[in-house]
């Protein structure tokens, strides 16, 4: 048994998003998502798991548990229901749940977008609109404000990668459900243009605050045949994002799984302008969607493969990969590992995920990379976007019903990580 010890200072967290968790977000995009005839939603998110008022307890437990940080998001259509008029009182909730993070001794990391807009601004084009990074920017100053020099840590924009291709170009089931290549371009320039301007507007409001994308990731492989496929999807879901978060503090890395990509026969003669068009943008397309929902993968479809309740390949160690590959393409950028876990009903396999995930980790920060922590995804059961709550990806199980918590071995398991700042491995 080997002894891994991590830096001193190094932040131990977990994760949620408000949607996922508060309950009741009736002025967002996805409550009116979920609820539309024909719908892909397999649930509707209801009550979710009440964070919105169970917050302090929940806080408590996780720091109970031996966590340090808490990486959290506000959520858009609370604080400014209709254009231009900011709620107070909502702004005075998110208030004090960093005011707990802060009083349990929990670093409170800020997401400002996770996924959800208000119905106004859906309306409005979403990431269609030029209006939408511009009205970002001013919600931003305005939470940011609100939270003066309470928050330290902050997140814009979560995987914008995803919300541009899950939502604009036709994938994921994502609201607007809207297809094409152009949308998905047009979506992620705009996402890229509210990236920068929220960084801005947060260091002139808290200039010591550290500011950084979470960008999804994940670790790539294929055959010679899948290769300018791979360089495709990887170019416009991950890399065109990290160029864009060049001047950011820290990058957050959030990564689950590996996927392969083989095809019979080399197409490196296409061109990028061809991979624009039908056959590959489909291939992209429906590798990305079937990873996603378990469905059988078009390409990844080798035989004996263990795989999550997400379809995903049961591969803890893509995390080391995506971390390595920020810091070949930002060298001496600080990683921030902001979502890793696995969808499991099996928590032996989540307590294995994290063992091998983080002694996957460890080496790399002897070899120089500045990795600064590790947030696990996610704090408890929630609900996952169009899969519902099928998915198990929480430290911490609820009934719905009763809306109790129930800590699963993992977080302790975890936990006692965060609280020694050790890992015992093979």
């Amino acid at each position: 048994m080997t002894e891994l010890i991590f830096p001193d200072g190094f932040l131990w967290g977990t994760a949620t998003s408000a949607h996922q968790v508060e309950g009741g977000n009736s002025n967002s995009d996805w409550w009116e998502w979920e609820r539309r005839p024909g719908s892909p939603c397999r649930d509707q998110s209801g009550a979710a798991i009440d964070h919105y008022n169970l917050y302090a307890n929940d806080i408590a437990l996780l720091a109970d548990l031996g966590f340090n940080a808490y990486r959290f998001s506000v959520e858009w259509a609370r604080i400014e229901p209709t254009e231009g008029a900011f709620d107070q009182a909502q702004l005075d909730h998110y208030v004090d749940v960093v005011e707990q993070c802060r009083k349990r001794n929990l670093v409170p990391m800020v997401t400002l977008y996770h996924f959800s807009l208000p119905v106004w601004v859906a309306a409005k084009g979403g990431w269609l609109s030029d209006e939408t990074p511009k009205l970002f920017e001013r919600y931003v100053r305005t939470v940011v404000e609100a939270f003066g020099d309470l928050v330290d840590w902050y997140c814009p924009i979560n995987e914008p990668g995803v919300v541009s291709f899950g939502g604009y170009m036709g994938a994921l089931g994502f609201p607007p459900g809207l297809h094409g290549v152009a949308n998905w371009n047009a979506a992620s320039k705009r996402l890229i243009d509210a990236h920068c301007r929220a960084r801005a507007a947060i260091k002139a409001i808290r200039p010591s605050a550290k500011v950084g994308l979470a960008n999804s990731m994940q670790e790539w492989d294929s055959n010679a045949g899948g290769k300018p496929i791979i360089e495709y999807a990887r170019r416009q879901a991950e890399d065109i994002f990290l160029e864009a978060a060049g001047e950011d503090d820290f990058i957050g890395v959030q990564t689950y799984s590996r996927t392969r990509i083989d095809l019979p026969r080399p197409v490196g003669w296409l061109t990028r302008a061809a991979l624009a068009i039908g056959p590959i943008e489909r291939a992209v397309v429906e590798t990305t969607v079937k990873r996603q929902t378990g469905n059988d993968p078009t390409f990844d479809n080798r035989s004996g493969i263990r795989r999550t309740q997400m379809g995903y390949e049961y591969r803890p160690e893509a995390v080391a990969a995506t971390v390595r590959r920020v810091a070949e393409m930002l060298p001496g950028k600080p990683i921030v590992v902001t979502e890793h876990g696995v969808a499991t009903s099996d928590d032996a396999e989540r307590i294995e995920f994290i063992t091998r995930g983080l002694a996957s980790l460890h080496p790399l920060i002897g070899q120089g990379i500045p990795l600064l922590g590790y947030v696990h995804w996610s704090a408890f059961d929630n609900f996952e976007w169009v899969l519902g709550y099928a998915m198990q990806f929480g430290l911490i199980g609820v009934d719905r019903e009763t809306q109790e918590r129930k800590p699963r071995p993992s977080a302790s398991f975890l936990g006692e990580i965060a609280r020694t700042n050790r890992l015992r491995a093979d």
